[in-house]
């Protein structure tokens, strides 16, 4: 009798909540797939599996770099806009047009100077979160803002076309058949995570993120960090608007419509905790995945965009749920 007892204390020690709310992603991943493959012959192809990677990558690029504030306890809402002029930006310094009409300078120092601006755009919002304890909530608004009307400046509202192919390459060709989009997403998803891992500034992020107050006590320049983390965001964000130039041949003012809520709703889908100090790539990875899955699944079933927003939503509040209790 007693023994039986152990046996079903132990068994209920490892049924917490927090255990489920841990592997939940990987588990509805998994549902997902076996769900769709059995209602779609066409689903589980090779093929349909590049084209949900090949059309998640930007967001995935983009919920990569809002991991890590994410993980220091912080948000970057401005990395549509971001993504936008950066790529903007890019754009028509490429082809010297609008506002830098006559200008064009070779695509490297194009692209150089557009990751540079969303690394600006990373350490204006850091600075004054961590200098001043404006919260970055307030901050990165403030940057989204600021960078769609410095889009509309750059781009004279209106698309760049005739981009260089060496331009549209990096997010637009194929290697050795594989879309390049997809090696740029999964490229930057493993350094990040070695980052996490393998450095000190990634133990820092999570020490930050867990207890601040306790951070500053064991040395860490937490006010360092936490700018680091919305520079890493920007960057990304330009990365993601440089790929996009691939996939839409062109620069559009309006190409980040729609591109700041489901980045982050994939890290919050992927297990990383809302108040900061857990979570990894790999989650983020699954996150993105539950999304283009979902969305794929439903497309291959006939279902409209609006039965799809519903579904995301149910899921993506069931995630939150999961992370709050997991962490009571």
């Amino acid at each position: 009798m007693s023994s039986s007892v152990v046996k079903s204390g132990t068994i209920g020690e490892r049924l917490t909540v927090a255990k489920i709310s841990q592997y939940g992603p990987i588990i509805g991943l998994i549902g997902l797939y076996v769900a769709f493959s059995v209602l779609n012959d066409r689903f589980l192809t090779v093929q349909n599996q590049v084209n949900v990677l090949q059309q998640v990558s930007i967001i995935g690029i983009m919920a990569i770099g809002v991991t890590f504030p994410i993980l220091c306890a912080e948000i970057d809402l401005s990395i549509a806009q971001v993504m936008e002029v950066c790529g903007l930006t890019i754009a028509t310094l490429a082809v010297g047009a609008r506002l830098f009409e006559g200008f064009g300078v070779p695509v490297v120092v194009a692209i150089l100077a557009g990751l540079t601006l969303g690394a600006l755009f990373g350490l204006i919002s850091g600075y004054v979160t961590a200098r001043f304890g404006v919260p970055s909530f307030m901050t990165t608004l403030a940057m989204l803002f600021l960078a769609d009307g410095l889009g509309l400046i750059v781009s004279g509202n209106r698309p760049i076309i005739g981009l260089p192919s060496s331009l549209t390459a990096i997010g637009g060709s194929r290697i050795f058949g594989f879309p390049s989009i997809v090696i740029v997403f999964l490229s930057l998803l493993v350094v990040s995570q070695l980052i996490l891992s393998y450095t000190k500034f990634g133990l820092y992020i999570y020490a930050i993120g867990g207890d601040k107050q306790s951070a500053e006590r064991m040395g860490i320049n937490v006010m360092v960090v936490r700018m680091g983390t919305l520079v890493i965001s920007g960057v990304f964000a330009a990365i993601a608007g440089l790929v996009t130039l691939g996939r839409l041949g062109s620069a559009v003012p309006t190409m980040g419509t729609g591109l700041l809520l489901p980045p982050i709703a994939a890290v919050i889908l992927g297990g990383a905790n809302l108040f900061g100090g857990s979570g990894n790539m790999v989650g983020t990875l699954i996150g993105v995945l539950i999304l283009g899955i979902l969305q794929n699944g439903l497309n291959l079933l006939g279902v409209g965009p609006s039965g799809q927003l519903v579904a995301q939503g149910i899921v993506l509040m069931l995630a939150v749920l999961a992370n709050v209790v997991g962490q009571d």
